[in-house]
């Protein structure tokens, strides 16, 4: 049986203007706040979270799967540490030194590069700490944001999966990036 990655738990990442973090209790709110507006998940796997109780049941989910070392979800949090998205590393493979990223920032903190500095801050850890050799991303093709974020970071298209994902009453196709620890792209902060 694989040693999960994090088994005394999610270390904090520091970036320039973010921090990535455990969740906590204190979050439920503000993870609400981030995956509860279905037009802002259209590019998204599920849809929304219909309450504070949906937000404590996903928060405790992600805490599970962090112990069973499934996942590693952090929070990410702004300069008052305030939860403003999530970012994940998962479906890791020990063996062949890969694994998955996932990203979701709050609308309201759009547009200013924080999703890009904590996707890098997250790659870094998992290409200089963590040593793995290759990380993969799923994106939407319809989130153009999404794919220039992955392409400023130095990962390559490598394919269509067509109809993977049922959401929002029908199949969406998704287009698999990957990023080899030699591709990575590492550039100053952002401004």
């Amino acid at each position: 049986m694989p040693v999960p990655l994090f088994p005394d738990g999610l270390p904090t990442l520091h970036g320039e203007r973010v921090r990535l973090r455990p969740l906590r209790p204190e979050d439920d709110a503000d993870l609400l706040r981030v995956f509860s507006d279905d037009a802002h998940l259209r590019y998204w796997s599920h849809g929304a979270l219909d309450g504070l109780d949906a937000a404590r049941r996903y928060r405790e989910e992600i805490e599970a799967a962090v112990r069973d070392g499934a996942s590693g979800k952090w929070a990410i949090a702004d300069a008052s540490d305030r939860l403003i998205g999530t970012v994940s590393l998962y479906a890791w493979s020990q063996q062949n030194r890969r694994g998955e990223i996932g990203y979701a920032l709050s609308p309201d903190h759009a547009g200013r590069g924080l999703a890009r500095e904590a996707v890098r801050t997250l790659l870094r850890f998992a290409f200089e700490t963590l040593d793995l050799h290759r990380i993969e991303a799923d994106v939407d093709p319809e989130n153009g944001g999404s794919i220039r974020l992955l392409e400023r970071l130095g990962f390559r298209y490598e394919g269509r999966l067509r109809e993977r994902w049922f959401t929002f009453g029908s199949w969406k196709d998704s287009l698999v990036y990957g990023l080899l620890a030699d591709d990575f792209v590492d550039p100053s902060p952002d401004p």
